[in-house]
């Protein structure tokens, strides 16, 4: 019966384990560069086929080209950005997605990433942020989100 339940507990570890990749993007200076364009075939979200994107939030202070703490999300005209899934992280980041135009929080985490980020009239932006003093160092997390 004990050899039973560490087997369960093996089990359950491990499918924990592979739902949080310890394999995020890599931080370089090109990461933004990367993870501008649309990624592979369109997707499916909400039964709508878009477009497929990542974004990635590094606290690596050597990457200075670009900011690694900071990242956005434009959402065009009529679009929605949705389907939202965490698909890496590494150490311990402390982030957030927010409308700099507002200041309105529509992230934070440790919280369930259900989230729906529309487009508007004009198209909208949205800023990622990593809290570099709450993330442990060498931190990041790899988002992704279809766009339909």
């Amino acid at each position: 019966m004990k050899n039973a339940l560490y087997f369960i507990l093996a089990v359950l570890f491990l499918q924990v384990a592979g739902i949080t990749s310890t394999h995020a993007q890599a931080c370089r200076p090109n990461t933004r560069v990367v993870e501008k364009d649309p990624i592979g075939p369109k997707r499916n979200c909400m039964g709508v086929p878009g477009l497929y994107f990542k974004r990635s939030l590094c606290n690596v202070p050597p990457f200075r080209t670009y900011d690694p703490l900071k990242n956005e999300i434009m959402v065009p005209r009529g679009k929605t950005a949705g389907c939202f899934t965490i698909v890496a992280t590494t150490g311990v980041p402390v982030w957030k997605i927010y409308d700099p135009a507002t200041g309105a929080l529509m992230y934070a985490s440790g919280t369930p990433m259900v989230l729906s980020l529309p487009g508007g009239g004009a198209g909208k932006l949205f800023k990622m942020e990593m809290d570099p003093a709450a993330s442990t160092p060498g931190s990041s997390v790899t988002i992704a989100y279809i766009e339909y």
